[in-house]
């Protein structure tokens, strides 16, 4: 198995219950899936002993996901197989003591993130996980060394279409490769493309680096999955018909190109870092990933 099963669990659907109009019958309320979302882990206290390291747990998303709107859910998964899952409002405009989203300080960056109270997760009997940030995850900062490059298998996690299920998570693995990358690595871009089909309802998903156990003579095999990025949009072809007669534009056609751009962790951490500075909290220095 190439893809560790808890990945899944740190996959969490990002909607809400909503009218849905069916033909020939009434209307019918029902879960509605707009974005996806994971559980990572902010190493706030290192350790020899990872048993020992300690952790603070954010759901991280595209901005665009939740920017517009007020009251999103995130659904996730009970412990018990068939038991539908269970739905938590994230609000705009919290109460006191409550968290709300916050975004990376640069607007064009398509970050988002909400501090959770994962005890409170595990105590209510809920099937979570989270990618810890020492030990599953690559950087951009850390790529040259690894050598990861463009042609490099990637596993694409999340419910394109909104395709969650209707009571329960369901997460859709998707593979493919990464498309291209050393514009980013040479900091000419914020985004790498990867070659893969992604859709709306992906958007805030993890892009995780496929496992390799041999290479070529000359390069570097890595041999562990790693989350390497989140999905923040779908590189489309666009098409224009022009009218014979008068030469002007009459119709547009777009197309999925199969191509997506993604946001590596780096920009996820200074999110989370910068939140933290506005707390007042001091920010610790994670040893860098393997």
């Amino acid at each position: 198995m190439l893809l560790p099963a808890f990945f899944l669990n740190c996959v969490v659907a990002l909607g809400d219950v909503t009218t849905v109009p069916v033909s020939g019958a009434p209307a019918v309320r029902q879960w509605q899936t707009y974005g996806t979302g994971f559980f990572y882990g902010y190493l706030t206290k290192d350790d020899a002993e990872p048993k020992k390291r300690e952790y603070e747990i954010y759901l991280v998303t595209a901005r665009h996901v939740v920017a517009d709107r007020k009251n999103l859910k995130a659904r996730v998964n009970p412990s018990v197989a068939g038991q539908a899952g269970q739905e938590f409002e994230i609000p705009s405009v919290p109460p006191p003591g409550h968290n709300t989203w916050f975004y990376h300080p640069d607007p064009a960056i398509d970050v988002a993130a909400v501090r959770v109270d994962y005890n409170s997760l595990n105590s209510a009997g809920l099937a979570v996980s989270f990618f810890e940030q020492d030990q599953h995850v690559v950087l951009r900062t850390d790529m040259p060394a690894l050598e990861t490059a463009a042609g490099d298998g990637v596993y694409v996690l999340g419910f394109p279409m909104g395709l969650a299920g209707s009571q329960r998570n369901y997460v859709i693995v998707r593979q493919g490769v990464i498309a291209r990358i050393s514009e980013m690595i040479d900091s000419a871009s914020t985004t790498f493309m990867i070659d893969a089909f992604v859709f709306p309802g992906n958007s805030g998903g993890p892009v995780v680096l496929r496992p390799e156990f041999v290479s070529i003579e000359g390069t570097k095999a890595y041999g562990k999955a790693a989350l390497i990025g989140l999905v923040t949009q779908s590189r489309n072809y666009v098409d224009t018909a022009v009218s014979l007669q008068t030469n002007r534009p009459r119709i547009t056609f777009e197309e999925n190109a199969g191509l997506a751009e993604v946001l590596p962790i780096d920009y996820v951490n200074a999110a989370i870092s910068t939140f933290r500075k506005l707390q007042g909290w001091p920010d610790p220095k994670p040893k860098p990933a393997n």
